[in-house]
């Protein structure tokens, strides 16, 4: 847990959320999104016992080294995994590569968020990224290349920009949560994953036990 402790900190700066509300072996983040108001992130122990409490708009996501037993065991206990299991994944920034690239680089810094932007040669944006410098560690998030731009390793370059700057900011982890697609590029570029992240609602129009009894009971 303490390792999602550290990416979510710096999920929810990237997303602009407010901080998250712990309860033991559980976080709490406020999204307040149509069809997500708030998710909750836990092991898969306690799958059993959040299960009550989840809902169509209130998600669980469980951080376990086995996704297809920890969705098996969403599913027993009446909640509807979702198909894709994204992964939790780190590197020591000292190592990240740092491709060069013809496109021009434009960098912005905001608070303990960073942008990096990649333009083509008429000024629209080929490729993006950000992340979030908590201490030591650097979350990165939004990675994204735009569809005509794709196959010409811009990924790399955001990725590899948004490490440099986060070293000179005196960060030494990089830590992500990756989709599918996305483990293939951040391996090639020496992340390791760190464990699987399954999320799972309740599903269309289930009612369920109340939030705050089923955090608070043990």
């Amino acid at each position: 847990m303490d390792t999602v402790r550290r990416w979510i900190e710096g999920w929810r700066l990237c997303r602009g959320l407010p901080p998250v509300t712990e309860y033991d072996d559980v976080l709490l983040a406020h999204l307040g999104l149509p069809g997500r108001e708030r998710e909750m992130f836990t092991l898969a122990d306690n799958i059993e016992r959040l299960a009550p409490a989840i809902t169509s708009t209130t998600w669980l996501t469980v951080t376990t080294p086995y996704g297809d037993a920890a969705a098996n065991r969403l599913t027993a206990a009446g909640l509807q995994p979702f198909d894709e299991q994204k992964v939790l994944m780190s590197i020591a920034l000292g190592d990240h590569p740092r491709p060069a690239t013809s496109y021009r680089l434009v960098q912005q810094t905001d608070g303990p968020l960073d942008r990096v932007q990649l333009l083509a040669e008429d000024g629209t944006v080929a490729a993006r990224g950000m992340m979030a410098t908590v201490g030591a560690d650097a979350v990165m998030h939004d990675i994204h290349t735009d569809p005509d731009h794709r196959r010409q390793g811009l990924g790399s370059v955001v990725m590899g920009a948004l490490a440099g700057r986060a070293v000179e900011r005196g960060a030494t982890t990089g830590l992500l949560m990756a989709t599918e697609i996305g483990v293939h590029l951040y391996r090639a570029l020496g992340w390791l994953p760190e464990a699987t992240m399954v999320t799972a609602s309740g599903g269309a129009g289930a009612v369920r036990g109340d939030l705050g009894a089923v955090l608070t009971s043990r």
